[in-house]
């Protein structure tokens, strides 16, 4: 009969997540692994093989919503589309810990020197600028969206916009200012503005 593990893998491959997310791959030894997650060097191994093979799962974990909610979910919680895009792009002035953006910090960290790593993070920003892509189809139909904005480029732009933002995070809880202001004056640019009140619409008092 097999031994039964001694520790939740689940458990384990979230708390390998945080670490990875709050220290990078080459910073996190084996040894930090170990203290973190609380288990044998040789359970570590035998559960997700190598340490590159855990990093691998804990980034897929990541990307597939293991921290929270993932971009879509957060661009189809409100009823306005241009609301739904605001709180994605200033949920990097929330004071979290980790601090910034896993997939972001991995690529900061690897560029594209890891074509499985390359893989997974090309992958998270298609998602991200489709679902925005989606939102700014939403925003349009419903009249949100000032007239001239493109939607496919104005994803584009605010995917990159995101990850500039998730980068500036990871330098402190101070961004936050910064961050909301950013968000403030790219929100200006695509809202539609108000219809003015025509003289005609307003009635006369009545004498």
């Amino acid at each position: 009969m097999a031994r039964t593990k001694e520790f939740d893998p689940d458990v384990a491959l979230d708390a390998a997540m945080r670490l990875f997310w709050r220290k990078g791959y080459e910073r996190t030894s084996t040894s930090d692994l170990v203290a973190e997650l609380g288990i044998a060097r040789a359970s570590l191994y035998g559960t997700f093989g190598s340490k590159r093979d855990l990093y691998l799962a804990a980034l897929d974990r990541f990307v597939s919503g293991g921290s929270g909610p993932t971009p879509a979910d957060i661009l189809a919680s409100r009823a306005s589309a241009l609301d739904a895009i605001r709180d994605l792009l200033e949920s990097g002035a929330e004071p979290t810990v980790p601090r910034g953006c896993f997939a972001i910090n991995a690529t900061v960290e690897h560029g594209g020197a890891d074509p499985e790593i390359t893989r997974r993070l090309e992958g998270n920003r298609d998602r991200l600028e489709t679902a925005l892509y989606g939102a700014l189809l939403r925003a349009q139909a419903d009249g949100e969206l000032a007239p001239g904005v493109d939607p496919r480029a104005a994803a584009t732009m605010l995917t990159t916009l995101n990850n500039g933002l998730k980068v500036l995070a990871r330098a402190g809880a101070d961004q936050g200012d910064r961050i909301r202001a950013t968000v403030a004056s790219v929100m200006a640019m695509l809202t539609a503005p108000a219809d003015p009140v025509s003289a005609d619409s307003v009635s006369d008092p009545v004498g």
